[in-house]
């Protein structure tokens, strides 16, 4: 059919309105004539049907599907061909059939033709189809798995603002919350360029961690990983991304760190502890120990006496200062509950009870400079942990003073026993041979004691020990030693006592011991002492077991000669006798 207009005449609007000729929905049966060889060889698949469905032709692309209508294999067929021929301008409709691969879905349009005939032209669209079908399920599989994930998926534009947030928002704001807003009005750190680049980066980032503040203000710790967007001319146009809430991940992680942190200090502190075998070397060991796994000024420990009952520093003194800080933060500790927080002088306090058995026997003060960061929680955990072992040990330093006063001590009277007082004896007298200073050891016997066990029994015995006792322990300055050496014997040292000193002594104390008269077994026998002294000289030669020995054979010259007097040791080397005095 030739073309109505030439190619080259205008054919104006008008004129296409007003000419029927130009009218293309307009009918015309020379349109319509088709060449059954064209029809044949056309590319597009072709079935003419009559009206009860039965394929008369089929070109070489729906021979396939024209046989397997014949043989029945579609008979939905059947229902469009009855639809076609009563429905003017035809049906087209989708189809799907099982096939030998699987299923096909054709797209069918049948138009009715003369002589009451059927023309389908089927097309395959199951690709179409396919692809249709898996892009609403990748996009419902995306969509659900951002709406069941903590993280959140986001896109900014080019200047770094939010042009999208997932429907639920994030963080306990709104996604309208969000979007038209710049990341760093979130970011808890406005100043941290470098957490604001992640969300207008140029390229890939995984896994960033990034500090924002949530809708209530307390901080969130998100994991951000994003991507960039190019336009199909290569522009980068924005950000896209997806951010993982990690901060409960991030307080686990802290606190196994600040555990493993704090158990590597407490076992340095223990382990320093356990290397002494003193225990009050102890508490010196956990408070240099303490001092320098917790980066304080000093840690000063205080132990309570086992006689006073009072609180003692026991370690950490060697700064005046801070000891006297310390004191004071001991007095408030006293008056408040088991912990102390302060700032005292130059520095901040923290105070800590100690306590074994749920008594309190000592404290833990720990100075840090007043400008030292509030402690953490770990720090604080270390610090009662440090308080309770210095508990443990202080109880042990009570318990080990208890026993070496037990195996120092009389049992009776509390005095130095033997032992223990001739091993201080030895130094007192060595340091004497350095500093040419004069000292006096006086034996101290009682006389006709035996008679008053004898008499009155040794309860009254016992009486009359510890009254002679107290009776010494009045008459001695701080610095002499006193001792039991065991019975009704005693011993003392008079520190720097030359002869004058040691006889007025010795006067006093006969005086003095008068009191024991009412101890006596009976008048003819009265209870009272009898004092041997011998005197180092200042420059003397003599050794120990020879000034020993002098005083101890004065002694028995004065019971010798009537008791109830004392004597005077000759100087050493001398012949003559004792000087016995009333």
């Amino acid at each position: 059919m030739t073309p109505r207009h030439p190619v080259d005449a205008p054919v104006d609007a008008k004129t296409a309105a007003t000419d029927p000729q130009d009218d293309l929905t307009r009918y015309d049966a020379d349109v319509f004539t088709l060449d059954p060889k064209v029809m044949a060889q056309a590319e597009a698949p072709v079935i003419v049907m009559d009206s009860h469905g039965v394929p008369l032709f089929a070109n070489k692309n729906a021979v396939g599907f024209a046989k397997g209508i014949r043989d029945g294999l579609f008979p939905e067929i059947y229902q469009l061909i009855r639809r076609t021929l009563t429905t003017p301008g035809g049906v087209v409709e989708m189809m799907t059939f099982e096939v030998q691969r699987g299923t096909a879905t054709l797209e069918l349009t049948a138009l009715p033709t003369t002589n009451n005939q059927v023309m389908i032209l089927p097309r395959d669209v199951s690709m179409d189809r396919n692809l249709r079908e898996a892009l609403i399920d990748s996009r419902q599989r995306y969509r659900d798995i951002v709406e069941v994930s903590s993280a959140f998926a986001w896109e900014t534009d080019d200047t770094g603002k939010f042009i999208f947030v997932s429907p639920r928002g994030a963080l306990g704001y709104r996604a309208d919350d969000i979007v038209g807003r710049f990341p760093q009005n979130f970011l808890l750190d406005t100043a941290d360029q470098d957490s604001e680049h992640v969300f207008r980066s140029q390229k890939a980032v995984r896994d960033v961690p990034v500090w924002f503040r949530r809708s209530n203000g307390k901080d969130a710790c998100l994991s951000v990983s994003s991507t960039p967007v190019y336009s199909r001319d290569g522009r980068w146009t924005g950000t896209r991304g997806l951010a993982h809430d990690i901060t409960e991940q991030r307080r686990r992680e802290s606190e196994v760190a600040t555990a493993r942190n704090r158990d590597r200090l407490m076992t340095y502190i223990v382990r320093t502890m356990r290397d002494e075998i003193d225990p009050l070397l102890v508490l010196k060991g956990a408070s240099e120990a303490s001092t320098r796994a917790l980066a304080c000024s000093n840690c000063i420990i205080f132990k309570r006496n086992d006689e006073s009952d009072e609180l003692e520093i026991a370690a950490g003194d060697e700064n005046p200062e801070a000891s006297h800080i310390a004191k004071q933060a001991l007095s408030q500790l006293q008056n408040s509950t088991d912990t102390f927080d302060a700032h005292m002088g130059q520095y901040r306090i923290h105070a800590l009870r100690c306590h074994y058995h749920q008594r309190n026997n000592g404290a833990v003060i720990f100075l840090f400079s007043a400008d030292h960061p509030e402690p953490t929680d770990g720090e604080r955990a270390i610090m009662t942990e440090v308080s309770d072992q210095v508990g443990i040990a202080i109880e042990q330093a009570i318990q080990h003073e208890r026993i070496l006063t037990l195996s120092r001590t009389d049992g009776m009277t509390g005095l130095l026993n033997r032992r223990a007082f001739f091993e201080e004896l030895k130094r007192r007298h060595s340091r004497l041979q350095r500093e040419r200073a004069p000292a006096a050891l006086m034996y101290v016997d009682m006389d006709n004691f035996k008679m008053v066990n004898d008499i009155h029994g040794h309860q009254t015995g016992d009486e009359a020990i510890l009254a002679l006792t107290r009776v010494l322990q009045d008459n001695v300055r701080p610095a002499d030693l006193i001792a039991r050496l065991g019975g009704d014997e005693f011993v003392l040292w008079l520190e720097g006592a030359d002869v004058s000193a040691a006889s007025g002594r010795a006067r006093l104390l006969m005086k003095e011991s008068a009191i024991l008269g009412q101890y006596s077994g009976d008048k003819d026998h009265p209870l009272g002492i009898s004092v041997g002294i011998a005197v180092h000289e200042p420059g003397s030669k003599e050794n120990l077991q020879q000034l020993v020995q002098r005083a101890d054979q004065t002694m028995y010259q004065v019971k010798k000669h009537g008791k109830g007097r004392f004597g005077i040791a000759a100087a050493p080397g001398s012949e003559e006798p004792a000087k016995i005095e009333d």
